[in-house]
């Protein structure tokens, strides 16, 4: 993940952030299912994906805890 990709992160909102977490987690599951298919041959965009969604967790706890 580019650096800028964080800092676009750090700057939206909690409910755009939620909004992009949930979006990830169906990206997850349908990638599963095309690798389970044999579709899908690139195997790096599960540890990206799960990347950016720890990511988007991490954001979300900070910014619970400074309210």
């Amino acid at each position: 993940m580019k650096k800028t990709d964080k800092i676009s992160y750090r700057q939206k909102s909690s409910d755009e952030l939620k909004k992009d977490l949930l979006e990830l987690r169906k990206t997850l599951i349908e990638t599963n299912a095309k690798y389970a298919t044999g579709n899908q041959k690139d195997s790096s965009i599960f540890v990206k994906t799960k990347r950016k969604i720890a990511l988007i967790l991490t954001l979300l706890s900070e910014k619970e805890n400074e309210k």
